[in-house]
Order: structure tokens, then C-alpha cells, then sequence
């Protein structure tokens, strides 16, 4: 789907391969943008790259990336300045293992932390000053319900999803005077079709293992939806591109669009 006021820009996916981020990846190529894909599982990274050379007339590239370290960010966000600014920053980096804080192993918590919080940390501290000296740019995070709504079986990370909404909102304050706008998307529930259209690191390998237990584990969370059913990425990636957009999202900053299907509700 074609999204105004795109076309020609420059974009850094980190993350753009996998689950939600491949269907946002080929938004951005329908729309016309030149995109850089930053991954760890760069095989799956390219099959994802070739069709969005397909679907749009941009440049589109693959650079490995670890989201947790400093250099690797740098040098992504420095690959996509290359072609003459960065213009939009997209980070879709997620992990989790589903357990009740009591039942979490504590040696995962700085996992969750470092995937979750910490990336972004690192990619706002980098990519911002970039964007206040071109007096223009947009970052938009992905958070989750998560962080809006508590659930007992993901503790930790949706307190650092919801610390992303409060980090995200407070910048957008320190920026906006720059003309860099910062938007947040939560989404709900959003499986994947299968393994297939997930990367080597996804957490849905660990919550797919047993299928029969997953599919079960789906029908009770898609029951608890007003809507009755859980997302498709391609619902999340829509959302995104919305803010992305200069025409649609180009007022927008500070904001939080929930993908749910009502699970959270805002007054």
C-alpha cells in the first residue's frame, strides 16, 4: 500500500525482517523509500529485501546489526546517512519468554532489558542529534498492550514497554522544536503465520515450539480481544507507515497508536 510524502526517503528498519518488521519494510518500498534493513539473521534480512526491491523503485540494502551494541548501530544509521540523511528511524527489536515474575529466571533479565530498553536507548542517543542538525527526522518505536495494560505473564517486559512510551513522550518534548517528531506503536497480540516469516532470533521459536499448546494459548488471548481475533502484522505495519507519512502522521509526536483490536482502551 502507497503511503504519501515518502518517496525518496531515507530509511533505517532496524529490525525490518522479521514478523512485524518485513511487512513494514515493504510499506515503505510501496511508498517509494529508500531502505536500509539492519539485522543479526541477514539470510532471512535478504529473502525480505528482495521482494521489497520488487514491490517499489528505492534503493534497498541489508547491514548487520546487533541492536544492543553501540558500533553496530552507529555504523547502520551511518550506512543510511550515506545516501544523504536519515530521515526515518524504525526500531522493531522485541524479546520475551512468557512466565510469572516469581517463575522468571533472573539471568534473563538483563536479556530483556538489553533487546527491549536498552536498544533503543542506544539508537536515540545516536540517531537524534543526527536528526536536530538536519532539522528534520521521524523515530518511531514499537512498544506493546503490554505496556499500557499489565498482564501477570509478562512482567518485566512490559515494564520496560511501557518505560519506552514514557522515554519516547519525554524526548519528543526535547525535539520537536528540531522538527523530529518520535511515535510509538503498541501492538496486541500479532503471531506470525508460521516459522518461516520469523528470523533465527524471534522469541515466537520459543513460543511456537509446541504448536497445539500455541494454537490454545491463541484462542484464549484472541477471546479476550473485543474484536475477537489477534493481529496480523500487516495491521501493526500500517500503523506505522501512518506516522511515518509527513501527509497522515505530520502533526503527530508524542504519540501512542494502539494496534489491540480494544484490548486497551485510553480515555
Amino acid at each position: 500500500m502507497y503511503y504519501p510524502g515518502l518517496e525518496g526517503k531515507n530509511v533505517l528498519l532496524i529490525g525490518g525482517h522479521s514478523n512485524l518488521g518485513q511487512h513494514v519494510t515493504w510499506h515503505f518500498a510501496e511508498s517509494g523509500a529508500n531502505i536500509v534493513i539492519g539485522a543479526r539473521d541477514l539470510d532471512r534480512a535478504e529473502k525480505v529485501a528482495e521482494r521489497a526491491r520488487q514491490l517499489g523503485p528505492g534503493k534497498v540494502s541489508v547491514v548487520s546489526v546487533d541492536a544492543t551494541d553501540w558500533s553496530s548501530v552507529a555504523e547502520a544509521i551511518e550506512a543510511t546517512r550515506a545516501m544523504g540523511s536519515i530521515d526515518i528511524l524504525y526500531h522493531g527489536v522485541a524479546w520475551d519468554i512468557l512466565s510469572h515474575f516469581l517463575d522468571l529466571d533472573p539471568q534473563l533479565w538483563d536479556k530483556i532489558y538489553e533487546q527491549n530498553f536498552k536498544s533503543v536507548l542506544t539508537a536515540y542517543k545516536i540517531v537524534l542529534p543526527i536528526m536536530i542538525e538536519q532539522k528534520g527526522g521521524c523515530v518511531i518505536t514499537m512498544s506493546s498492550v503490554m505496556g499500557r495494560k499489565p498482564t501477570p505473564i509478562e512482567p518485566v517486559y512490559g515494564a520496560l514497554k511501557a518505560g519506552l512510551i514514557h522515554l519516547a513522550q519525554t524526548l519528543a518534548l526535547d525535539v520537536g522544536k528540531h522538527g523530529v517528531r518520535i511515535n510509538v506503536v503498541a501492538p496486541g497480540g500479532t503471531p506470525p503465520a508460521d516459522l518461516s516469516e520469523v528470523s533465527a532470533n524471534s522469541c515466537f521459536r520459543g513460543f511456537m515450539g509446541d504448536m497445539e499448546q500455541f494454537k490454545a494459548v491463541e484462542q484464549e488471548l484472541a477471546a479476550e480481544v473485543p474484536l475477537r481475533r489477534l493481529g496480523r502484522p500487516e495491521d501493526v505495519s500500517h500503523a506505522v507507515l501512518y506516522l511515518a507519512s509527513p501527509v497522515t502522521g505530520g502533526m503527530q509526536t508524542g504519540q501512542v497508536i494502539g494496534v489491540d483490536g480494544g484490548v486497551w482502551m485510553p480515555k
